[in-house]
């Protein structure tokens, strides 16, 4: 190693005219802010922008202190620092470290008085170029500032804020540079920063071990180009992970330090001939003999959290973190990922588990199963499968999103009655897991056993009712963080297509249910406090982030927790009936499958690659995921009906009860809330109608329903009957017989008694998509039997006769009606037993004139009293005497035509020319 430099830390700094310098301070920041003050703000003074400074403290810029990190009982489970980082001194760092870290960073460094203003305006001219922020221009006493005092957040600051920041950087900078040497800024600037690897390692120490297995001290040229690269990016520099973009990092510092001069060409060369992965440590070779952490999971969650709740990194900025982690429920949960529990074993290596518990009333976090990954090794910052892990939810969503939404938009009871069939289009069909369509089947059946089509129109009608902006925004209000409108659609309903998710958001939206309807955001810490003192400690349940908020109505709330619980106590195998206890518990279950993705694996078509299972009691909520990170050609990466049926995730939530209920103690059931009430009502008609007297009690039914959707319809109003278009009547002129004809009715499946099973197929028009036939579970033909052509007859406002017939075309004799009269005829449609009417058609017509028979026998006297009585009269009527070939008393009556007409009806208008002959002795 070459002799270290002889650089002079100790720089004569000329002072300057404060506002000329203040101006081109200023100036500067707003150019790299990509903002000018002047023309948007107006003038912005430096001394408004340095007015709120942090008061610079070198005690504060020391990495001395560690975070330390503790349970709900107080009890401290981590020291982070001691974890990841270890200082070293300047004199400990070699000098081709040094030259790699100027030449690339900051190469100035010994000479500039904290604020390279060259450097800054030339990468502010570069900015405003190339439309990016990738030029900083922050010299190494700016960077330590930065990372003390200041935090960059997730855009929620104004381009203002962010320039005052820089201001106020410079600021401090040009402070520091007056109270510390050029040497003990840059030993603390390499102690501080992020190196990446997993768990984000601070200091050069850690980062030489970590990544090379060496001492700061022994690191080679080739080793310290790599180290001052990565800190511009630790995550895409990282060579464990982007080995090609480290390799060329690293070499871009090669080539800085031999245009600084500090390395020779053939120095440069020889580095650059090292392959990056021939430097590196394999980590395979010690974490066998190490033991995990059994915590791990959780402090990496918390340590991430804290870095969310202050801006602040919690390895850098020593902080005492309380917690709400149960020690007991965490080792349990360990235990379960390291496959140390009897009835819960893996069957594949390749086979991941993720699983977290919530207390449902504060959102606090009490344990994380983070995966199988942290029993396998003491390192930080895995793949934490509990928070971080991103896979299709399946059912599990279905009682928070369109279920609970239907209780609350759309009147549902939890005794409501929904048809499973085909929904879809031509191009893609959504069925149940099995392929079959039901038909009608009740809710709790729907839920009990997964069914899938009658959440997606339960979607589609929510949506029809209240609008895509109203669903969307509950959907958002859950903490789904990978929601995205552009990928929003119906399959969202049951946890498929672009709905990816964690454990951690499902069981936050999950536990909600058991809450009154108030989301918390899932979080592990109760609180914060500065062990520096210099800022005000931060309780997590005042910040409004952390905040309850009513997502939904306590009465929606509670009537999916109840259907939740009906899962549990189902005759219906569905995996949860392992969750029963003699407390009231809740929950679902959840599958994703491949669809034909896994096929170039080798994976069948449909395998199933992600089970789910959601389970609470009215204390806390466990959301739990098995299956597979990715598809592997080489193992076996999907459940077989085997794996299936070992309903891991299941016994997951089952042992975490027992661990969380072990000291005999019970939870309460949960509420119900007095909005919500109890109608009786037939099951299988929507809108809910009252029962009808003496009807079947299998075609009754009882449920819970929201407040205000109570209000029961009269069946016999509710029994829906098509209109009649058309009706006509017309009685005929020579006998009593009356035509009908009524308009075809339109269903004419309604005019015979319904069978119970229907047509449910998917169809476009007339062209059928997908044939399927269902259960029908209600018709009011089977109480008031089928609808038929009806019609009544009066004259003079009297009924005389009421019609009813299958046919649309009907005659019928009616001997009562009088002749000569205007007569009303009105046909509706009508149900066979029910004595009210559809919506009647009415006609009329005159009947025909009376027509009369003349007796063919009697006296002289009493045809003459039968032609009086019936107001007839006649040409002529005379009395013969017979000549023995007559009878006696027979009677003839001819009309004027002279035609024998005896024994036939005529009207009464032809009587008047007929001649009436009687026989007498």
């Amino acid at each position: 190693m070459r002799k270290k430099k002889d650089k002079d830390p100790n720089v004569h700094i000329q002072k300057k005219k404060f506002d000329w310098f203040s101006f081109l301070t200023v100036l500067l920041a707003v150019l790299v802010g990509f903002e000018a003050v002047i023309g948007t703000a107006g003038i912005v003074t430096v001394n408004a922008m340095l007015k709120d400074k942090p008061t610079l403290n070198i005690e504060e810029l020391y990495s001395q202190e560690s975070t330390r990190i503790f349970d709900k009982d107080g009890n401290q489970i981590s020291d982070v620092g001691q974890t990841l980082r270890e200082n070293v001194s300047y004199d400990e760092i070699p000098e081709s470290l040094i030259d790699a870290f100027l030449s690339i960073e900051d190469s100035r460094f010994f000479t500039h008085n904290g604020f390279d203003v060259a450097r800054f305006a030339a990468s502010a001219v570069r900015n405003l170029k190339s439309g990016s922020a990738s030029q900083g221009g922050s010299t190494f006493t700016m960077q330590l500032v930065k990372l003390t005092y200041f935090f960059t957040d997730d855009g929620s600051t104004t381009a203002n804020r962010d320039i005052e920041y820089k201001v106020q950087q410079i600021a401090l900078a040009m402070e520091l540079e007056k109270q510390a040497s050029k040497k003990e800024i840059f030993e603390l600037y390499l102690n501080k920063m992020n190196f990446g690897g997993s768990g984000n390692i601070r200091g050069v120490e850690k980062a030489a071990e970590y990544y090379f297995n060496k001492r700061v001290t022994q690191l080679n040229l080739a080793e310290s180009a790599l180290l001052a690269g990565i800190i511009n990016s630790p995550y895409y520099y990282d060579p464990m992970n982007y080995l090609d973009y480290s390799t060329q990092r690293r070499n871009q510092v090669l080539d800085m330090m031999l245009r600084h001069g500090y390395i020779t060409q053939e120095e440069h060369d020889l580095a650059k001939s090292i392959k990056v992965e021939d430097l590196l440590y394999d980590h395979s070779q010690d974490t066998a003999s190490i033991d995990a952490d059994p915590n791990q999971a959780y402090i990496d969650q918390v340590l991430t959290e804290a870095q969310t709740i202050t801006g602040q990194d919690p390895l850098t900025i020593a902080m005492d973190i309380q917690t709400a982690m149960d020690p007991d429920v965490q080792n349990e949960s360990y235990q379960i990922c390291a496959g140390n529990v009897d009835n819960i074993t893996y069957p594949s290596d390749n086979m991941e588990v993720g699983f977290i518990t919530v207390n449902n009333s504060t959102g606090e976090i009490i344990a994380i199963g983070g995966g199988r990954n942290y029993t396998t090794s003491n390192s930080a910052m895995l793949l934490n499968h509990a928070t971080s892990a991103y896979h299709n939810p399946g059912s599990c969503v279905k009682p928070f999103f369109s279920y609970a939404l239907a209780f609350e938009y759309l009147g549902w009871a939890t005794s409501h009655v929904v048809t499973d069939k085909p929904v879809g289009s031509s191009s893609w069909v959504f069925q149940n897991f099995d392929g079959v369509y039901h038909g009608d089947v009740t809710l709790e059946y729907a839920i009990q056993t997964s069914l899938n089509t009658p959440a997606i129109q339960a979607l589609q009608e929510e949506i029809s009712k209240v609008g895509m902006n109203t669903v969307e925004d509950y959907f958002q209000s859950l903490g789904f963080s990978q929601y995205s409108a552009s990928t929003f659609d119906l399959s969202w309903a049951i946890g498929g297509n672009q709905f990816t998710t964690n454990p951690e958001e499902i069981a936050g939206a999950t536990s909600m249910l058991y809450n009154g309807g108030k989301y918390i955001k899932p979080h592990c810490i109760t609180s914060i406090t500065y062990r520096s003192g210099f800022q005000d400690p931060i309780t997590v349940s005042d910040l409004d982030d952390y905040q309850p908020k009513q997502v939904l109505s306590d009465a929606a709330a509670y009537l999916s927790a109840y259907m939740m619980n009906k899962v549990v106590n189902s005759s219906e195998y569905n995996y949860a009936q392992i969750l029963k206890r003699d407390y009231q518990t809740f929950a679902k279950s959840g599958t994703s499958d491949y669809g034909d993705a896994g096929l170039e694996y080798g994976i069948p078509e449909g395998a199933r690659k992600d089970k789910w299972m959601t389970c609470a009691t009215s204390e806390y909520t466990i959301a739990a995921w098995n299956g597979f990170d990715k598809a592997d050609a080489n193992e076996t990466s999907y459940f077989t009906d085997a794996w299936d049926s070992l309903n891991i995730p299941g016994k997951i939530c089952s042992d975490l009860l027992d661990t969380i209920y072990a000291e005999g103690s019970t939870p309460a059931d949960i509420t119900k809330p007095d909005d919500v009430v109890e109608i009786t009502h037939i099951k299988g008609v929507f809108p809910y109608v009252k029962t009808i007297d003496g009807m079947d009690s299998k075609y009754i039914t009882t449920g819970y329903v929201k407040k205000g959707y109570e209000t029961l319809a009269d069946p016999e109003e509710a029994s829906s009957i098509s209109d009649l278009s058309s009706f006509t009547a017309s009685m005929a002129d020579d006998d009593n017989t009356v035509q009908f004809n009524w308009a075809a009715y339109p269903d004419t499946s309604k005019l015979t008694v319904a069978s119970t099973t229907k047509d449910i197929s998917l169809k476009d028009g007339n062209n059928v998509i997908k044939a399927a036939t269902g259960t029908r579970m209600f018709d009011y033909s089977w109480v008031y039997g089928p609808i038929q052509y009806k019609a009544t007859v009066s004259q003079n406002g009297n009924k005389l006769a009421e019609i009813a017939t299958s046919s649309e075309s009907y005659t019928q004799a009616i001997d009562n009606l009088e002749p000569e009269t205007e007569t009303q005829v009105c046909g509706y449609y009508g149900y066979e037993k029910l004595g009210g009417d559809g919506q009647q058609v009415c006609t009329s017509f005159t009947t025909p004139e009376a027509k009369f028979t003349l007796p063919t026998s009697g006296t002289y006297d009493e045809i003459k009293a039968w032609l009086q009585t019936n107001g007839l009269s006649v040409k002529k009527i005379s009395e013969e005497h017979t000549d023995g070939k007559e009878t006696v008393g027979q009677v003839t009556i001819t009309d004027g035509s002279g035609n024998d007409v005896t024994g036939q009806k005529l009207k009464r208008s032809a009587f008047s020319s007929c001649t009436i002959t009687v026989i007498a002795d």
